[in-house]
């Protein structure tokens, strides 16, 4: 299948226009990049075109008793629309709202983002998405085609206690993920930042893949290398440890 493979410029710690030159030159066609919602999306659309490379996401984050926070995802949402961008990564928090709450907040959202033709992508995280089962629950309990998962091959493990599967966790929510975020987990340990090359691990990055090929689903798959084992690189080094992520990717048959 053809994956839709995507970074995360911030990766780099550099300003995103060069981050992205950046990582076009050792291949990268496609970036997730972060919005607040006082974008230029226009503008962002432009300078991403200009360097060959697509948008194939946005990413911000929502806690939803927050208005101001509430008010600059619908901006994010329309912004998103209007460059063509299908897919919002969202990392939601629910304040103080109880979950049941948070549902109702959720669905809405939920339904202005599939009226503009794009889907929230919920991060694995508390208190909506940390397990697969939680994940499902949650996107049932909404039922919207606004919202979706986005499976996280690491922060499944950074949020649950030790020995969870993140596989068995990706099949219970699997028929509702709409993004990935691909990184590395060096032990499976929770509340650790030791995200290592991919292969260096524990993820099991060939049925991940497999699982997500079974129901056709092509991507974005977005590789989020973060933690101090990229931090403390050079810039020489953060590119070749993104390229090492490539390169075992093309070696387990994930891209060309």
């Amino acid at each position: 299948m053809n994956h839709v493979l995507a970074c995360r410029p911030g990766a780099l710690e550099l300003p995103t226009p060069e981050a992205i030159v950046a990582l076009r030159s050792i291949g990268i066609e496609n970036v997730e990049l972060g919005a607040v919602g006082d974008e230029d999306f226009a503008a962002e659309a432009k300078m991403a075109a200009e360097a060959g490379v697509r948008i194939t996401s946005f990413s911000t984050g929502c806690t939803l008793d927050d208005p101001e926070r509430l008010a600059a995802l619908e901006r994010v949402i329309t912004g998103a629309a209007s460059v063509g961008t299908k897919v919002i990564f969202v990392s939601f928090g629910a304040g103080k709202l109880t979950y049941e709450q948070g549902i109702e907040v959720l669905r809405g959202l939920a339904e202005k983002a599939a009226a503009a033709g794009v889907v929230l992508s919920m991060e694995t995280h508390v208190p909506f998405g940390k397990t697969g089962d939680i994940a499902r629950q949650t996107i049932e309990a909404v039922n919207s085609k606004g919202l979706g998962y986005n499976y996280d091959s690491a922060s499944i493990y950074y949020y649950n206690p030790k020995g969870i599967d993140g596989i068995e966790e990706l099949k219970k929510a699997l028929p509702y993920v709409t993004s990935v975020h691909l990184k590395e987990s060096e032990k499976g340990e929770p509340e650790s930042f030791q995200f290592p090359a991919f292969g260096k691990g524990i993820v099991n990055f060939p049925e991940i893949f497999r699982l997500l090929d079974s129901r056709g689903f092509e991507g974005p798959y977005t590789m989020e290398l973060e933690g101090p084992v990229i931090g403390e690189l050079p810039l020489e080094g953060k590119l070749a440890m993104i390229q090492e992520c490539m390169d075992y990717l093309r070696g387990i048959g994930a891209i060309e």
